[in-house]
């Protein structure tokens, strides 16, 4: 399965869209492709999704080891509004979840996008809450990323 959560291979999915074989059609696409390229610490193609005016090229040793430094957990979408294949801006609800020294933490980001000669590109995102690091919910419990399945057979393999 993808690191983005869909069923498909990581070949057939985002992989595909690292590699220039699809395009991300919608801002869902994309910002699924982004989580994918941090859990893969695909920098080059991180920096590559950001909208021109705001690619943060000089922090891109920064992002590289932060990708590295964290195990990625799962991708949770909440809500998209706009942003489908026949429209130029849309929004993308989120909550990316990673443990980092041994604390379970939630990237929960409300991102807008919008089309850059017909692509979609990362320009900002808002935070709606403020993160706060959890406890891993235990083997037999519900999984926290919405899958419904138990954690051991989902995000805590």
């Amino acid at each position: 399965m993808c690191h983005c959560g869909r069923e498909l291979t990581f070949q057939d999915c985002c992989g595909a869209i690292h590699k220039g074989k699809q395009i991300a059609e919608t801002a869902e696409d994309l910002m699924r492709s982004r989580y994918s390229a941090f859990v893969e610490a695909d920098v080059d193609y991180i920096l590559a999704t950001y909208a021109k005016e705001i690619c943060p090229l000089n922090e891109r040793e920064e992002i590289l080891e932060w990708a590295k430094s964290v195990e990625w957990i799962g991708l949770e979408i909440i809500n998209t509004k706009a942003g489908q294949e026949d429209q130029s801006e849309g929004f993308v609800e989120f909550k990316a979840h990673f443990k980092e020294n041994g604390n379970i933490n939630v990237l929960h980001e409300n991102s807008f996008f919008r089309k850059e000669n017909e692509k979609w590109v990362y320009v900002s995102g808002e935070y709606p809450k403020q993160q706060k690091a959890r406890k891993l919910p235990g083997r037999n419990e519900v999984c926290f990323c919405g899958s419904g399945k138990k954690f051991k057979k989902c995000c805590g393999k």
